[in-house]
């Protein structure tokens, strides 16, 4: 028998298939940022490590505050009559203990903050305040020449030397100035991880408006761990055990006067207690304070509950 080939139609409208091109975009260049000429101290007693439960991931963040930055160190901006007390700051404090001033100091922050960041050893900074010793027109735009060149993210919570127009300046023109800067809005303070809250206080010096309390409220009701960050310290109210010496022993020592929140000229007033409450409490979801100010470290207990770690300064050569 004869074989019967049977021939299939060709439907002539199907389309051939398409292979898509999987284009890859190239990567960006690694920034080559420069090293810091400055050695600057990361010390055991400058760092602190939050252990928090069932975190996913480890964070790294870079602490810097009281740089105390002068550049008016002859007529200009300032009032005459204030520059003998300027210069006194600016070689009495403004200076590390190897004699580097803030001015100088300041642009080595800032290749260092942007190195380690280049290199992954960074996550973000947190300016915990005084980076400035005063506003004026010459400290801001010294100031912001190298803020501008910071790659790494940045939460910079102000403090009373940063918007102090001690000397002659406006007031009002160094708050415009920092909100040009940066925003420098009180509910963008904060930084956000998956399984915590860098929560900032901002202008730590005053008590908290009464209009931002719904905003704190907020943050402390989103049931995750906090941490709070804040240049003035807050009042110990236990002993820590095994420590050289008490808050208010170091207080008084380093400064002469109480020198935290809830004592001496820190007293909260009763709209800024309700935030207190939220952070002394049992079951507050605070799990660190980190502070300034203080102009010397110190790591104890605030409650049972609750650690808080004072860094050492900035104008000290010291990185948090």
């Amino acid at each position: 028998e004869e074989a019967i080939e049977e021939t299939v139609p060709i439907d002539e409208t199907e389309e051939e298939p398409v292979v898509e091109e999987t284009i890859t975009e190239p990567e960006e260049p690694k920034k080559d940022y420069p090293l810091p000429e400055y050695h600057f101290q990361i010390t055991e007693e400058n760092t602190v490590i939050v252990e928090i439960p069932g975190m996913k991931e480890e964070y790294t963040y870079a602490w810097v505050s009281d740089i105390h930055l002068i550049t008016d160190i002859e007529e200009g901006d300032v009032d005459a009559e204030y520059l003998p007390t300027i210069q006194q700051r600016y070689e009495t404090l403004s200076i590390t203990d190897d004699g580097v001033h803030g001015k100088e100091l300041w642009p080595e922050i800032v290749k260092y903050l942007n190195y380690q960041y280049g290199e992954g050893m960074l996550d973000a900074v947190i300016f915990g305040g005084d980076l400035l010793d005063y506003y004026s027109p010459k400290n801001m735009d010294y100031f912001k020449t190298y803020y501008e060149q910071l790659d790494i993210p940045t939460l910079y919570i102000r403090a009373d030397h940063d918007y102090g127009a001690f000397y002659g300046a406006s007031e009002s023109e160094a708050y415009q100035v920092h909100a040009e800067l940066d925003g420098d809005k009180w509910e963008e303070k904060y930084i956000e991880e998956e399984d915590f809250i860098i929560l900032g206080i901002n202008g730590s010096t005053k008590d908290i408006p009464e209009e931002r309390l719904p905003y704190l409220e907020g943050m402390f009701a989103k049931n995750k761990p906090i941490i709070i960050v804040t240049h003035v310290p807050y009042e110990a109210e236990v002993d820590t055990p095994g420590i050289p010496e008490s808050l208010e022993e170091l207080s008084m020592r380093v400064r002469n006067k109480i020198y935290y929140r809830g004592g001496g000229n820190y007293k909260p007033n009763d709209k800024t207690k309700k935030y207190f409450d939220m952070v002394y409490a049992e079951d507050t979801p605070v799990v660190q304070v980190l502070g300034g100010h203080m102009h010397e470290a110190w790591d104890g207990m605030i409650t049972e509950q609750v650690p808080q770690h004072i860094f050492t300064p900035a104008f000290k050569g010291s990185i948090g």
